[in-house]
């Protein structure tokens, strides 16, 4: 898959970049060319571009830019219609030196779907610091993913499998994305309280009660 990684010269995006290159065909993606570009010689078989010729080439897309920053995407609302796109945006600030989430209400996915409404949306990555992704381990990091269609699930959880390690779990509805988001400063204060620093979370199954399967199962209901 065509994958442009809006963002990609950021640590996050970098990374994203440099593990989904190994199976995809990534475009690092910046606000500036040039500087996109040679961070792409950082990525085995990348190329760098500005956002629009990046929307233009891509068949799904990854942001990864900080929220304030989002607003800039708004002029690919055409370009990415009926795309994938995958908010990586985790809106945050710093109270009494800790970190916690930066918006009152919404989330930075839903604000992203407003910009963007003709694009399918859903979260990824924003529960695994950069540094985990792509690590060798025992068990698979656990991806949250929030979609309201099946079919776009299905198309998130593709992009994430296709990183060795990364497991995606569906985590309901696009409103359910500042859930997922909140995630990212408690695992940040949980890191800086412990001294560990590639904290991420891994959910484990214990042994318990039979119980009705879930009608999430799966995924979200809707188009397959």
């Amino acid at each position: 898959m065509k994958i442009a990684v809006f963002g990609g010269t950021g640590s996050m995006g970098h990374s994203l970049s440099v593990h989904l290159a190994r199976r995809n065909e990534v475009i690092v993606a910046s606000r500036d060319a040039a500087r996109a570009t040679v961070a792409a010689r950082g990525v085995k078989g990348a190329n760098g571009s500005g956002y629009r010729e990046a929307g233009e080439r891509c068949e799904a897309a990854i942001v990864a830019i900080p929220f304030g920053a989002i607003s800039l995407l708004s002029p690919l609302r055409g370009t990415l219609a009926g795309k994938l796109v995958l908010s990586a945006v985790n809106p945050m600030k710093v109270v009494r030196g800790a970190f916690a989430y930066g918006l009152e209400s919404g989330s930075a996915a839903e604000s992203l779907a407003s910009l963007l409404p003709e694009s399918r949306l859903a979260t990824a990555f924003n529960n695994i610091p950069a540094s985990c992704i792509g690590r060798a381990r025992t068990r698979p990091l656990d991806v949250l993913v929030a979609a309201d269609e099946r079919e776009t699930f299905n198309a998130a959880a593709g992009v994430v499998l296709s990183i060795p390690g990364l497991r995606p779990r569906y985590a309901g509805p696009l409103s359910e994305a500042g859930t997922v988001e909140r995630i990212t400063p408690l695992i940040l204060n949980l890191a800086a309280d412990s001294g560990e620093e590639n904290l991420a979370p891994m959910f484990v199954s214990t042994p318990s009660r039979p119980r009705p399967a879930s009608v999430f199962k799966g995924g979200p209901k809707g188009k397959s």
